[in-house]
């Protein structure tokens, strides 16, 4: 059967695993024609395939997190991913302001790079919608930005770019930038 699964874990591995997000590079919806494999080697993606363009959200506050569920329907004979990132932009401004109004109306397809240096793809085929909040708090020390949240919903898990392909992705950054 095509769904059998291949590979166990045996033990418990080291302890050095690490949390957190340097950046997300969002890119405008499209069919980028990515290539990917899922196969016992990993759900990776390759080549960016027709991708020439991100921007960049540097993520250096505690705030971030990263789920996705697993969604499976005896039933219906579906299984879904449901994945959701909360992101946190600080600074609220004018420029900022417009591109967030972006983001909302858009769908963006989102990598997301962890403090490991892996880098996964949210809403590869379908986009991720994007929402939340923008405030100042009232202490001197509190937030002043956006709390985030990109919810996509795909039929294949999160892909996980491999050392080429983030490569590529670091080099087609854009430098335009929001100025602060």
């Amino acid at each position: 059967m095509s769904c059998d699964i291949n590979k166990g874990k045996a033990r418990l591995t080291c302890k050095n695993a690490v949390s957190g997000f340097k950046a997300i590079y969002m890119a405008n919806y499209d069919d980028y024609e990515f290539v990917v494999s899922s196969t016992s080697a990993g759900h990776l993606l390759t080549d960016l395939g027709t991708l020439t363009e991100v921007f960049r959200y540097e993520l250096k506050n505690t705030g971030n997190s990263y789920t996705q569920t697993i969604q499976s329907s005896e039933d219906n004979g579906t299984t879904v991913y449901n994945q959701s990132l909360t992101f946190i932009l600080t600074k609220l401004n004018a420029e900022m302001e417009f591109q967030v109004k972006m983001m909302a109306w858009g769908r963006p397809q989102i990598f997301v790079e962890a403090q490991s240096g892996q880098i996964f793809l949210l809403g590869k085929d379908n986009g991720c919608n994007v929402g939340g909040t923008a405030g100042i708090g009232g202490a001197m020390d509190s937030l002043n930005g956006y709390t985030l949240t990109a919810v996509g919903m795909e039929i294949d898990p999160a892909y996980y770019l491999n050392a080429g392909a983030i490569t590529a992705l670091k080099a087609m950054v854009s430098t335009a930038e929001v100025t602060e």
